[in-house]
This record gives C-alpha cells, structure tokens and sequence, in this order.
C-alpha cells in the first residue's frame, strides 16, 4: 500500500473547507482544535487523528475516501480497476468475488 500523502489531504481539506465557505477558525471552532492546527493539517505538517479527521469529514460533508485518498464517485472505477490489476489473474475471480460481498454487507 502507498504511503499517505498529507500534503494532498491537506489540499481536499482546504478545497473542501473553501468550497463550504468556511474559514479555518470557523472550522477549529466547530471541531475544538485550534486555528493553527487546522492550518498545519492543510499544509500537511501535521497528522490529525482518525476522530479529528472524521469530524472534519462530517463538517465538510465528505468522505474519509475523498480527503485521504482522492476517491470519489467519478474515480473510482478506475482506482477499482488500478486495484484489480494488481491482483494476480488468477485471483481475479475471487477479488471480485470477495468486494460484491463487501458491498452487499455495507448496504
């Protein structure tokens, strides 16, 4: 697996914060952490914790798939692809086997 690339996340985060019009103070509000800490996430100087990102996911209205990985509706058949292509095609089967069972147990 890639490593996480916090410098990108930091840019979803402030996109997204931008695209909801809400400055960085309004945010650290909202969550409890502190203006400057919002700013290091947004840079990617600082690593938030899973709750503190998923507060913001809430806020932001968006997925932990798009702040940490870029995922969205419109990528992600190619990143489901880019998956499978990684997967021996021996194992395809059963890789697709194995995420409709996923799937069906997230609906």
């Amino acid at each position: 697996m890639d490593e996480l690339n916090y410098v990108e996340i930091g840019k979803r985060i402030k996109l997204k914060r931008n695209e909801m019009h809400l400055t960085q103070e309004k945010l650290s509000e909202i969550i409890d952490v502190s203006p400057s800490y919002i700013s290091e996430i947004e840079r990617g100087t600082s690593i938030c914790s899973l709750a503190t990102i998923s507060n913001i996911c809430t806020i932001l209205q968006t997925s932990l798939d798009y702040l940490v990985f870029g995922i969205t509706e419109n990528n992600s058949a190619q990143t489901f692809t880019e998956v499978l292509k990684s997967v021996p095609e021996k194992n395809h089967k059963l890789f697709i086997n194995l995420c409709e069972n996923i799937s069906n147990s997230l609906k």
